[in-house]
């Protein structure tokens, strides 16, 4: 599993991002492990590919909250989504 080859050691999380694509149940626990490790909400990247099927915002297949993957996105900050519901599904 992939939590468990990311470690701190040599790593500058200060001037660093991490950045995040995957099956949703991967992308959900490594985003947890990035913010043990002492990564800011801000520095994880999350790219959030959805069933984009107009492209253009208006079918809502895509939505996450208030935004919609095809052009909000696809890719969020953790800090911009963290509060939304299922954003893992």
């Amino acid at each position: 599993m992939v939590t468990t080859i990311l470690k701190k050691d040599g790593l500058d999380i200060e001037n660093s991002v991490a950045i995040v694509c995957g099956p949703p149940i991967m992308m959900k626990f490594v985003t947890f492990k990035l913010l043990d490790l002492g990564f800011k909400d801000s520095q994880v990247y999350l790219s959030m590919e959805k069933n984009m099927s107009c492209g253009i915002g208006k079918c809502g297949h895509c939505r996450i909250g208030p935004y919609y993957a095809c052009k909000d996105g696809p890719v969020f900050t953790y800090d911009r989504i963290k509060g939304l519901p299922n954003i893992w599904d």
